[in-house]
């Protein structure tokens, strides 16, 4: 938590925007929804070493989300990593933004929030 000053000067502690979004994926994880996109994606990986959140989108196809938030929760996940490629959505309502193509990581079976402690660069291409 950030400490911010408040009204009368005293000190609270805010949560921050990362800690509010890690705490929202997790929130989401307990849902078995996420289990199987994430099962369906490292499924697809394995045949073609790669896949997007496009890709999960059309293979879970009419199966949609308890929450709209879960497709974010989907690749923070160990047996996922971002290969460093962006590529832009071919689904219509995602407006030709750019998503990242994830691969498996070579322990991928582990279930639990991905560590973004690698020093790879996260943010968008925009």
């Amino acid at each position: 938590m950030t400490p911010t000053w408040t009204a009368g000067q005293q000190l609270s502690l805010m949560p921050t925007g990362e800690e509010l979004r890690d705490a929202g994926i997790r929130s989401l994880e307990r849902h078995s929804w996420v289990d199987d996109a994430r099962m369906e994606a490292e499924r697809f990986c394995r045949g073609t070493g790669s896949v997007t959140s496009d890709d999960v989108h059309f293979i879970m196809d009419v199966d949609y989300p308890p929450h709209p938030n879960c497709w974010g929760a989907l690749f923070k996940d160990r047996r996922f990593i971002w290969t460093g490629e962006w590529v832009q959505s071919k689904r219509p309502e995602a407006h030709a933004r750019m998503i990242r193509v994830w691969r498996l990581s070579r322990g991928g079976e582990t279930k639990s929030i991905r560590s973004l402690s690698s020093g790879a660069d996260t943010r968008r291409p925009y």
